[in-house]
């Protein structure tokens, strides 16, 4: 139990593998880790949610909560407390 691994400080991910892992965060209403992925995707660029496929997503609820955070913190967007309803 002593022996420690080195392991890398960061992972690289294809887009196609960090977007059917974010979907299925999602989809799993694991809403605190799917944030954290989304946020880490965005901020090394990426541009368009794809699936394990390569496909750009096309469901608006999921391509809204992909974004979301990031659009509320643009103050382009805000959503009240209820998250069923957007001003």
């Amino acid at each position: 139990m002593g022996d420690k691994y080195d392991n890398p400080s960061h992972f690289q991910l294809s887009p196609e593998v960090a977007g059917a892992i974010w979907i299925a965060l999602q989809e799993s209403e694991c809403t605190e880790l799917a944030e954290a992925l989304s946020e880490t995707m965005i901020n090394q660029g990426c541009q368009e949610l794809v699936d394990a496929s390569g496909e750009p997503v096309q469901d608006p609820l999921l391509i809204l909560m992909f974004w979301k955070n990031f659009l509320e913190e643009k103050d382009l967007v805000h959503f009240t407390p209820d998250k069923n309803k957007v001003n």
